[in-house]
C-alpha cells in the first residue's frame, strides 16, 4: 500500500498544535517523505556500519570511494565475490579493523541465509532488534536507521542518536515542558525524527 505522506503531515501538524514552536518549525519543514533505497540489504548495513562514529560527510566521501573503487553506481552484495576480495576491498579505503570485522560477519551471515531480509521485514520492531543486535557492529542506532531508511517503518524512535537527543532538550527548552514524543506522535515518529534531523539544521 501506498504511504500517503500529506496525510501522515497533516496528522502531525494537527499532533503538535500544543507545541507552537515545533508546530511552525514541522510546517516549514514542509511534508517529509521517506526516500526510496536503491542499495540491496547488504550494502545498506555496510554503508551504516560506515556512518558509525564519523561525520556524514566523511561517511559519503568513503562510500563515494567504495563505489568508484568497484565501479559501480550503486553497490550489491553481488559486488563481493568473495570474504577475502571484501576485506581487501575495506582495507584499501582504510576501514577499521574492527568494523571490517562487523562487515564480513554480516557478509557471512546473509550469504548462508542466516539473516534473511524478507524473513526480518515481516518482524515487528522488537523482533528486529532481537535478530540483528546478535550481530557484532549492529547495535540499537544500526537497527533504527534500517527500520526506517530501508524498511521505511512508520513508527520508530531514535532518542539514542545524538542530534535528536540534542533536539529534544532544545524543544523542551524552548517549549518550556517536557515533550513525550512518544506518547505524543505515534504512530508516526520515523516521520517526526525526519522533521527533527532537518530542522535541526536551523535550530542546533
Amino acid at each position: 500500500m501506498k504511504i500517503q505522506y500529506e496525510d501522515i503531515h497533516s496528522l502531525i501538524i494537527k499532533k503538535s498544535i500544543k507545541f507552537p514552536f515545533l508546530k511552525k518549525e514541522i510546517e516549514k519543514n514542509g511534508v517529509i517523505r521517506i526516500k526510496k533505497n536503491n542499495l540491496d540489504f547488504f550494502s545498506f548495513l555496510v554503508k551504516t556500519i560506515i556512518s558509525q562514529q564519523i561525520s556524514n560527510n566523511v561517511a559519503n566521501l568513503i562510500w563515494s570511494r567504495l563505489c568508484n573503487q568497484l565501479n559501480a553506481k550503486t553497490l550489491s552484495i553481488n559486488n563481493f565475490k568473495n570474504l577475502i576480495f571484501l576485506n581487501e576491498t575495506l582495507k584499501n579505503l582504510n576501514i577499521s579493523r574492527q568494523k571490517r570485522n562487523y562487515i564480513s560477519n554480516l557478509f557471512l551471515a546473509i550469504s548462508n541465509k542466516k539473516i534473511c531480509k524478507e524473513k526480518l521485514a515481516e518482524m515487528d520492531e522488537g523482533e528486529f532488534k532481537t535478530m540483528m543486535l546478535k550481530y557484532n557492529g549492529v547495535g540499537i542506532w544500526t537497527c533504527n536507521m534500517t527500520l526506517i531508511f530501508y524498511f521505511k517503518r512508520l513508527n520508530i524512535f531514535p532518542e539514542q542518536d545524538l542530534v535528536i537527543k540534542k533536539m529534544i532538550n532544545k524543544l523542551n527548552e524552548i517549549e518550556e515542558r517536557h515533550i513525550k514524543f512518544k506518547n505524543e506522535f505515534e504512530p508516526f515518529l520515523s516521520i517526526v525524527s525526519l522533521h527533527l534531523w532537518k530542522m535541526s539544521e536551523r535550530i542546533l
